[in-house]
């Protein structure tokens, strides 16, 4: 009677679990840009629009886009957290963008990267004296004066159910993934320690390597201030010699003046 009870329960808890699974999406999640999905090097950011240390590391994220063009596959998830007040509004309109304009990748990445800019409106305490309704009007009028899409369009993507499961869905996408907060970034699947504190040079230390392994030229070194000149002394490798210095392949830059020892001062 017992074993029979515990495996009737068992079924109710099964049934249950099966029932509240996630619907298999129609595409993969997220927004990507560069090159393919299956590049050799695949850089994914779990974001919250209203997390000040996501919106601290974006702009260093656009220059890596920038830098590395087709070479890297770049892709976002929305995560938003329960304690960044309005953060699920605020990605929910990431996915209005995305359904509205047809998946624009231009339009997708100017709301969010202008919603960074303007954290302030939506953060938190900024709110505390609007209504949720008001607080979408806010966020659609802001919208509209981007031009990305009107108004009434942003409006009903905010109140269609639909927009708004896939809004859930993406949340539970990143949990299912391990992610616990933001910004999380992975490299080819795996957790990094990356955050606002990363520069351009710190992410090309972590992909140049990479791409390096697979053939692929990393890239471009930052350009030499105007007295110093470029010197790429062996594949992948570049530096920036001072004035005197000569470009010798396989060694770099170097100084050769005996009568300074050397040096070129």
């Amino acid at each position: 009677m017992e074993f029979t009870t515990i495996f009737a329960l068992l079924g109710v808890i099964l049934v249950g679990f099966i029932s509240a699974q996630v619907p298999i999406p129609s595409h993969p999640d997220g927004y990507g840009v560069g090159g393919p999905a299956d590049a050799h090097v695949v850089v994914e950011m779990f974001l919250d629009p209203l997390c000040p240390d996501c919106k601290a590391a974006w702009p260093t994220v656009l220059q890596v886009i920038q830098s590395y063009g087709t070479k890297i596959h770049f892709r976002f998830h929305t995560f938003p957290l329960p304690y960044h007040t309005n953060s699920f509004v605020a990605s929910q309109g990431v996915h209005v963008i995305a359904n509205v304009t047809n998946r624009n990748l231009d339009s997708i990445f100017l709301y969010v990267t202008k919603v960074f800019e303007n954290q302030e409106k939506w953060y938190n305490d900024a709110t505390k004296t609007m209504t949720m309704p008001q607080v979408v009007d806010s966020l659609a009028t802001f919208v509209d004066q981007l031009s990305i899409v009107t108004k009434d369009q942003f409006l009903a993507g905010m109140a269609s159910d639909d927009i708004n499961d896939e809004t859930r869905i993406s949340w539970k996408y990143g949990c299912s993934r391990n992610v616990v907060g933001t910004a999380t970034f992975l490299i080819n699947g795996v957790v990094v320690s990356a955050d606002a504190s990363w520069s351009l040079a710190d992410w090309q230390s972590v992909i140049d390597p990479i791409l390096a392994s697979n053939g692929v030229a990393p890239s471009k070194v930052k350009t030499c201030p105007p007295d110093q000149t470029e010197c790429t002394y062996a594949p992948h490798k570049t530096q920036c010699c001072l004035p005197g210095e000569h470009c010798i392949k396989n060694v770099g830059c170097r100084c050769f003046n005996l009568k300074l020892g050397n040096k070129c001062f």
